[in-house]
């Protein structure tokens, strides 16, 4: 393999893995943003939004107010 051809499936790989961390942290906001959609049309209680989101109610509230 030429150095050129390496350089080149190195850079592939680069973007494979910022387009899967891209992906990842796409899906977080999606999740975070449905449970805090969710708690405002009063479908979810904030107690239960918390635990989805794996933290305590307090941190949920500080988060969804500011």
């Amino acid at each position: 393999m030429t150095f050129y051809m390496e350089l080149r499936r190195r850079e592939e790989k680069g973007r494979e893995k910022g387009r899967e961390e891209g992906l990842k942290e796409g899906k977080a906001e999606g999740r975070w943003a449905t449970l805090v959609e969710l708690v405002h049309d009063g479908l979810l209680t904030v107690k239960e939004a918390a635990k989805r989101a794996g933290m305590s109610e307090e941190a949920f509230r500080k988060l969804v107010t500011h």
